[in-house]
């Protein structure tokens, strides 16, 4: 299931749609801070950086965009990629940080990211850049906490590179899914073939990398098994997009996805659409052949 961000970072995130205790009135009040007093740069690493002052109140619930992206506009209720840094306003103690590593998973809607956060972003596109501020509860637990938000696409970004005709047809559904036609005279499969139908422009996926990606797989041929009866070629088996699902992370050294997947994504890089298609000695024997989609939506390669 999909994170619900107001409470995903525990207690050092206190945003709307968490409920926090009032501030001790005995403890002497701090001078006010306030979110245009807060600067974002950039480190040494791919976090941004924060400067303030600490130890100040932060009274209420601040958003700010400081830059809307380029990609398609984001919609109520859509599943919706974040690359998170956050800090405590107090003594300037980081409390999340996915861009030195994989972004998270949410839904575009108030329950998961609060009012504010949410009314901030339903009018924004992919690529925006928002700084939050949370005041936290006065308690040294919850302190005031700033967060830069990146929204990352939760599809392939790049550009469009012919199939080569052997290859089963990709096209997409109305929200944004692969769906798969395939020839009533396809060809017998029995080596891995692998098409590049996005080409991306971020890291190379290496033998290292620790991958996040979205996938469809679909049946190439007729068939049946015990397990799941019978099916028709094309037919859907797995798949993490919707909202209900998240992206898929892989580690490409650790051995636990099929030998087909971790082949196919090799030296593909983050924004690429992929199409594998997968005999049943590199994936799942009792189900024959199969054909994956995969969208590379983030590379993380720790040398970097």
């Amino acid at each position: 299931m999909r994170r619900l961000l107001a409470c995903a970072l525990g207690a050092v995130v206190a945003l709307s749609a968490c409920t926090g205790t009032d501030p001790d009135p005995s403890v002497t009040a701090s001078p006010v801070g306030d979110i245009d007093l807060i600067t974002v740069g950039q480190s040494e690493t791919l976090a941004p950086s924060l400067t303030y002052d600490t130890g100040l109140d932060y009274p209420q619930e601040q958003a700010s965009v400081l830059w809307n992206g380029e990609g398609a506009p984001l919609e109520d209720g859509q599943p919706l990629l974040l690359d998170l840094y956050g800090e405590s306003l107090t003594d300037a103690t980081p409390v999340v940080n996915t861009f030195d590593g994989l972004p998270q998973s949410f839904v575009l809607t108030e329950e998961s990211l609060g009012e504010a956060l949410y009314e901030t972003l339903v009018d924004l596109n992919v690529g925006a850049r928002v700084l939050t501020v949370s005041p936290g509860d006065g308690s040294a637990d919850q302190p005031p906490v700033a967060i830069v938000m990146d929204v990352r696409s939760e599809a392939a970004v790049g550009d469009q590179v012919a199939a080569p005709e052997r290859m089963p047809s990709v096209t997409m559904d109305a929200d944004g899914a692969p769906m798969l036609e395939i020839a009533e005279d396809a060809p017998t499969v029995t080596d891995l073939q692998v098409a590049t139908l996005i080409r991306g422009v971020g890291p190379q996926v290496t033998q290292t990398s620790r991958v996040l990606l979205n996938y469809s797989a679909f049946y190439y041929t007729d068939g049946e098994n015990d397990e799941d009866g019978e099916w028709a070629a094309g037919d859907l088996f797995r798949s993490s997009w919707g909202t209900d699902q998240e992206p898929l992370t892989v580690d490409m050294d650790a051995g636990q996805a099929v030998q087909g997947l971790t082949q196919g994504i090799l030296d593909q890089t983050e924004g690429s659409r992929v199409e594998i298609v997968v005999p049943g000695s590199m994936g799942y024997p009792s189900r024959g052949t199969m054909v994956v989609v995969v969208d590379i939506l983030d590379v993380w390669n720790s040398e970097e």
